[in-house]
């Protein structure tokens, strides 16, 4: 009742709302729709507490037996007659090796390595299930549930407390994740078409999706099958790399000579406008913001450009043609990706159609928007 209230009150003071799908919206604006929520909230906490005093002393004696109040047994044990953990030997060496590689008594493993470890033991877990494994006092033969415990429970799997408490206490990252072997993975070329957010791989689909994170999400995050947008950006920079002069090679020296002309044409813009502007008395007008406003994303947009071209000295970028002949895919992949770094400024993904309300999963190239560095829209 106490969270309910102070919840209905701050939500309110915000200028929101609270509504329950069985009763409806909970208010406290006026004396009636209060006391209704008051009784509907003391109703429900009767209900919980009530059910919370029957079920208390069963929980009591099957924790003091030694019995955990879980469906399933913590993995590395079963279950006997009598309901108490026993440890499973076949499953549980390779974790009690877990702890030591975690400890630095073996390896000094990373989670990531340990993750690998046990999966080739048969064992699959995820990052998380590995963090929630050495974490879990279960394996030393202890129950901890709720305000209840019992410290000799059952038989443990690690017996050295001391080994337990070096772990608790390491620091160890989780280890680098594994480099993605798609061609345009964490190349920050390929965009949503309805945020600009990059996107990100999904191994278990082999699909790229918008990658918002921010707290205001993507209303309609863009998704695409990875083989189909690849193979589609390998034939637009063939293509464009053909044309880009004789020999079939890219050369930077055009884009950055593009680049910097580009750059001089938005700061004579925006100076040839500020001082019309300023000669007519027309200056501080809204309307002459917002074309001054225009006129500098242009001048940014443009600078963005020369930067992503770089510094450096100007240099060919190896050719399809070349990179075709690299004996070692590794290779061949890396010349690639260099290759779309250095031609490709962005590869747009618009949102599929959707079809009765749901994202329509034909493939459509139409979606697919290529640019490349210096190309004018």
């Amino acid at each position: 009742m106490k969270v309910q209230l102070e919840v209905i009150e701050r939500v309110e003071r915000a200028g929101g709302g609270i509504y329950a799908i069985d009763h409806g919206r909970l208010t406290n604006g006026t004396a009636a729709t209060r006391m209704s929520n008051n009784m509907m909230g003391a109703a429900f906490q009767y209900y919980a507490e009530v059910t919370g005093e029957k079920v208390a002393a069963a929980r009591e004696r099957v924790v003091a037996r030694g019995v955990l109040p879980n469906a399933r047994p913590t993995r590395g044990f079963r279950r006997a007659m009598c309901a108490v953990m026993t440890v499973c030997w076949l499953w549980s060496a390779p974790r009690r090796g877990s702890w030591l590689r975690r400890s630095g008594a073996v390896t000094g493993a990373s989670l990531v390595g340990i993750q690998a470890w046990l999966a080739k033991h048969g064992i699959e877990r995820s990052i998380s299930g590995v963090e929630s494994m050495l974490r879990s006092r279960v394996y030393l033969g202890e129950i901890h549930f709720g305000e209840l415990h019992n410290l000799k429970a059952h038989e443990p799997i690690i017996k050295d407390r001391a080994l337990f408490e070096r772990v608790q206490r390491r620091t160890v990252s989780r280890g680098r994740r594994a480099k993605s072997e798609r061609l345009l993975a964490r190349l920050g070329v390929l965009r949503c078409g309805s945020c600009g957010s990059r996107m990100v791989i999904n191994s278990y689909t082999g699909s790229y999706r918008c990658g918002d994170t921010s707290a205001n999400r993507c209303q309609r995050r863009a998704a695409v099958n990875a083989d189909r947008v690849e193979e589609m950006v390998l034939e637009a920079v063939r293509a464009y790399s053909a044309t880009a002069d004789g020999d079939g090679r890219s050369s930077r020296k055009q884009q950055i000579r593009e680049a910097d002309e580009a750059i001089e044409r938005a700061n004579a813009d925006l100076d040839d406008t500020i001082r019309q502007l300023g000669e007519i008395g027309l200056l501080g007008r809204p309307a002459s913001q917002k074309t001054l406003e225009k006129l500098a994303k242009g001048l940014d947009d443009a600078h963005a450009v020369r930067a992503r071209l770089g510094e450096g000295g100007v240099r060919d970028v190896i050719g399809p043609d070349e990179i075709d002949r690299l004996p070692e895919p590794a290779k061949r992949l890396a010349a690639w990706r260099r290759l779309i770094t250095d031609t490709v400024e962005s590869v747009t993904v618009a949102p599929a159609i959707t079809v009765d309300g749901r994202p329509s999963r034909l493939w459509d190239p139409r979606r697919i928007d290529i640019r490349f560095i210096g190309q004018h829209p």
